[in-house]
């Protein structure tokens, strides 16, 4: 796929602030003064050694569900706003699940398993739907503010207070993967250290049903047609505008910055590396090693702050030396 411009992406961006951000500054308000606002360090390596399976919408979800049932203890699941239902329904309770959109429905994808939650780590935008986070019998809430190309995560950290930002990765489903590994200009990171990161769901196009679960999407099978074109696995399918933007800002984050993602289906528009579903689900190396690194990590930072104040104090003895020189001279 071409990259995105710089262009499109401010256009994109103005245009979303231009008609939503009155409704995300009153969602940023109440969230900051509901709720504890932790930061994501706490999840720093914590993935090291394991798979996570990130779960988005489209129908190769439903396709894989038998496999996705039968090896879901052995990876961490990432559930979106429109998948936890349906992974709920089938036995499998997300260890994460992501919500960014201001009016994602909560009465439909979210209050009939509002009390099976209690071991899902919410992990939910500012400027979301506030049911959600409020509604929930969640095991813990995280909050993160959008970094994007019109600075605006300026004004939501101060309205809610949350310290996390990530760069906005235009949709829910391209969110899920940003939250694990943090990638920005300063450059690449696998910030929660999963070995592996897996696709399911993410097909960014159609050829039968719109949504897993859901064959019209509400009437969007026929509206949302923007294109016609063959995926991966060589069928004839269906994109629309904003999926065939955010498969080409996905492609272009994963790709630029080399990130260990495996793309788990061929019923999907973009070019990634791509894995047999069941047989990535089966990894786990060394994940023990976690609890090390996180140790490791710690006291290098403990290091590095002894080591700037003796540099500051190395510093301020030859400066105070410089000085009685030259009042001697």
């Amino acid at each position: 796929m071409q990259n995105l411009s710089e262009n499109e992406v401010l256009q994109q961006s103005k245009q979303c602030y231009a008609q939503w951000c009155e409704q995300w500054r009153d969602h940023a308000k109440y969230h900051g003064a509901r709720f504890p606002m932790h930061s994501f360090n706490d999840f720093h390596q914590t993935g090291i050694g394991r798979a996570a399976l990130c779960v988005a919408n489209g129908y190769s979800f439903e396709d894989s569900i038998e496999t996705i049932k039968q090896y879901h203890g052995n990876v961490d699941v990432v559930a979106c706003d429109k998948t936890i239902g349906h992974l709920i329904a089938n036995g499998i309770k997300p260890k994460y699940c992501v919500v960014c959109d201001a009016n994602v429905n909560y009465e439909k994808y979210l209050e009939p398993y509002r009390d099976q939650l209690q071991d899902t780590i919410l992990i939910s935008n500012v400027c979301a739907n506030t049911k959600w986070a409020t509604l929930g019998n969640w095991k813990d809430v995280y909050f993160f503010v959008n970094k994007d190309i019109i600075k605006s995560e300026i004004e939501f950290s101060e309205l809610s207070g949350c310290p996390n930002t990530i760069v906005a990765g235009t949709n829910v489903s391209n969110a899920m993967v940003v939250i694990l590994t943090q990638c920005d200009n300063e450059g690449a990171r696998n910030f929660f250290g999963y070995d592996k990161i897996l696709l399911i769901g993410f097909d960014y196009s159609w050829a039968k049903n719109y949504y897993a679960f859901d064959q019209d999407g509400g009437g969007k099978i026929n509206y949302m047609r923007g294109s016609y074109l063959k995926n991966l696995a060589g069928e004839f399918a269906y994109t629309s505008p904003n999926l065939s933007f955010s498969a080409r800002w996905f492609e272009q984050y994963v790709n630029t910055f080399k990130l260990p993602v495996i793309q788990c289906t061929t019923k999907t528009i973009t070019a990634l590396r791509q894995g047999n579903l069941a047989e990535q689900m089966k990894y786990k190396y060394r994940p023990d090693d976690s609890h090390l690194v996180r140790e490791k990590v710690k006291i290098r930072e403990k290091l590095q702050e002894q080591l700037r104040q003796v540099s500051e104090q190395l510093e301020e003895i030859a400066f105070d030396h410089t000085m009685q020189v030259l009042k001697t001279c």
